[in-house]
């Protein structure tokens, strides 16, 4: 906790928990609304598909960028045009004239939020805390924002439930000033000018070679790959099971969504003061294991406690799988390229959208429930397979930051 001792390490990290919850927010105020208006879980998967699109086109575009102009300023646009969005669609909503594509347009902008946020803030937040504290850093960031996981599903739905999807969107604009107004009293150096875009290309690719030399890398986004492709996707369903399944109402699918946050959180922590650099590569696999199996039991559970018991223990498993995957790239690449890197982590973080057209596929022509289970089925045999192809991933791997 010395870091939030830090005044400029301290207004980053709560920028992330002020984005964070917005994020969550809109994620379960979205899901539950779109449900309502269609009865459609394609129609949820499909919105929660648009949310990831931003990824994989903007991130290494992003970490590239982040090197050569104010990470600060970058961060203040892109709230400053959250901020907006947010006001125009409570604006609406609260004047009855919200419809399904101004909902989906919030949820691209607040994808490409995320997007960008993602590499520039972690890179942010990993140099001001040193190679020596970056675990520590890494740990705290995801902690807080599953955290916000917690907070922001249960919030959003009291909110739908007792004021509508205004009150949720209204809520989100001021967050949205609150991390303009951490930014603004954030005193930061300013990075030298833009290069051409020709530049721009070349240094993406000299972060792409780096990636292509490292086995470990490779191996390490594969997983990424595997567990946003195949396993975070159940996620969309959630809403879908508790209203059709669990026969639950907004706020109650709220808590069943926060109940994921309160295992993130309390992985974040443990793996946050616990976690030693032999323990990394084995705490990344099973936290994509413990996700896919949590979320089976979820798709299975008749009983609302169950349903919450395996999203604490999903929960549990994201968050040790966020915390090493941030931790493990960003001190596995050197240090000229790590913002080109993680750019490349938040691309492969992108390949969800794979994952959520797939899932769309799946719920289409077999419902919520299966597939729920065979996404997240098809998520353990594929890290089977990484684990018996990609040796330098293995628990008990050497790993040796640069």
């Amino acid at each position: 906790m010395s870091l939030l001792r830090e005044a400029a390490f301290r207004r980053v990290w709560l920028v992330g928990t002020l984005v964070g919850t917005v994020r969550w927010i809109e994620f379960l105020v979205t899901g539950v609304y779109v449900l309502e208006l269609t009865g459609s879980p394609v129609q949820v998967a499909l919105m929660t598909m648009l949310r990831m699109v931003p990824m994989p086109l903007l991130s290494a575009f992003a970490g590239a960028i982040a090197e050569r102009i104010s990470r600060r300023r970058l961060l203040l646009a892109l709230l400053s045009v959250g901020l907006l969005v947010s006001l125009a669609q409570a604006g609406l909503a609260w004047s009855g004239r919200l419809e399904l594509w101004h909902v989906a347009i919030g949820v691209v902008v607040n994808g490409a939020i995320w997007a960008i946020d993602m590499p520039v803030r972690r890179t942010m937040l990993g140099e001001l805390a040193g190679p020596g504290r970056t675990a520590g850093a890494m740990g705290l960031d995801a902690a807080t924002n599953n955290a916000t996981r917690m907070l922001g599903p249960g919030v959003g739905g009291l909110l739908l439930e007792t004021t509508g999807i205004h009150g949720a969107f209204l809520l989100g604009s001021v967050l949205y000033a609150g991390g303009l107004w951490m930014l603004l009293g954030l005193r930061a150096a300013e990075a030298p000018p833009l290069v051409g875009a020709l530049r721009l290309f070349q240094r993406i690719g000299e972060g792409l070679r780096v990636i292509r030399g490292d086995p470990a890398l490779v191996g390490t986004l594969t997983i990424t790959v595997v567990f946003n492709v195949f396993a975070w996707p159940a996620t969309a369903m959630v809403p879908v099971i508790g209203e059709q399944h669990l026969r639950l109402t907004a706020f109650p699918i709220g808590l069943l969504m926060s109940a994921d946050g309160l295992g993130a959180l309390l992985g974040a922590i443990l793996v946050a003061h616990g976690a030693r650099p032999t323990m990394f590569r084995g705490l990344y696999m099973l936290g994509v294991a413990m996700f896919a199996a949590a979320s089976i039991v979820f798709a299975l559970s008749p009983w609302p406690l169950l349903s919450g018991l395996a999203q604490v223990t999903a929960g549990f498993g994201s968050a040790c799988f966020a915390t090493m995957q941030a931790t493990i790239v960003f001190l596995s690449a050197p240090p000229a390229v790590r913002a080109r890197v993680m750019g490349v982590l938040s691309v492969c973080i992108g390949t969800a959208v794979l994952g959520f057209v797939h899932l769309s596929l799946l719920a289409h022509w077999l419902g919520g429930v299966a597939a729920a289970l065979v996404t997240s089925s098809a998520a353990l045999v594929a890290l089977a397979l990484v684990a018996v192809f990609q040796p330098a991933v293995r628990p008990g791997a050497p790993f040796v930051p640069r």
